[in-house]
């Protein structure tokens, strides 16, 4: 019995230190960005420190000050950057030269996400990364790395940070990527054979995957074009091409009912 105890101690999870300190320099996330014009730059950012493990360091340090134990990673985080030559009471100002974050990197993260967000989407209009990329992206750099950093009170999971509705909104927006360019010129059209045959396996496909999304909102073909804009003829072609593909008979039918 006591080795299981001692186990369960050594495996709790990360605490949640306080992050503001006014007697040590900070950065400001959001310093020189603009929303959501910079969305592409910040959001790249973001991920980029989860990645490399910056936040992790910063709540490595900042646990270490407040007394707060430390997990496993991030005593091994810590150890990195203690120079064994400085005095024990030396605190850690900088990291490669930054100095820590003002906010905790979910606080930042909620900030950042719902910019990712563009509804409804035209499928005529330039796109960027963030919105054709980015949530996947940031979802497989928390889902890899996310969990040895700290939770708000009462949050689960990294991904549970955001609101379900923003979530099943971005996974969404995510399928419409196969979708996106039709209508731009003459060859980027369904009515095109290549076009019409990798554009609607990947949406079908991405549907099926996120079908929870699918029922979520309760998708018909017809509720899902009020979410992006295709062109009239594009309109048109998809609708059929849909009924046909998932076997439908009218475009007010459930889709997640076809998507088995």
């Amino acid at each position: 019995m006591a080795k299981r105890n001692r186990k369960k101690k050594s495996g709790h999870l990360p605490q949640n230190p306080v992050y503001f300190d006014p007697n040590v320099p900070t950065y400001d996330y959001f310093e020189y960005i603009d929303l959501p014009d910079d969305i592409d730059q910040i959001l790249d950012t973001l991920i980029r420190d989860i990645k490399t493990g910056d936040f992790l360091r910063w709540e490595g340090v900042l646990c270490q000050e407040q007394g707060l134990p430390l997990t496993r990673k991030q005593k091994k985080a810590l150890a990195e950057l203690i120079n064994f030559g400085d005095e024990e009471d030396d605190r850690i100002l900088y990291i490669n030269e930054i100095p820590r974050p003002r906010e905790a990197w979910y606080e930042i993260a909620r900030k950042i996400v719902p910019h990712i967000l563009r509804e409804p989407l035209s499928t005529v209009d330039g796109g960027n990364w963030a919105m054709s990329e980015g949530w996947a992206d940031l979802v497989e750099a928390l889902e890899k790395h996310g969990r040895d950093l700290s939770l708000p009170e009462g949050v689960k999971s990294p991904l549970d940070i955001f609101p379900p509705d923003l979530r099943h909104r971005l996974w969404l927006q995510d399928c419409f990527d196969a979708l996106m360019g039709l209508g731009q010129n003459e060859e980027l059209t369904l009515a095109n054979e290549d076009q019409r045959e990798y554009r609607i396996e990947w949406l079908i496909n991405c549907l099926q995957e996120h079908r929870d999304t699918v029922q979520y909102f309760d998708l018909t073909l017809e509720t899902l074009l009020t979410k992006i804009i295709l062109p009239p003829k594009e309109k048109e072609l998809f609708i059929e091409i849909m009924a046909k593909e998932l076997g439908l008979s009218s475009p007010q039918d459930r889709l997640a009912d076809f998507l088995e």
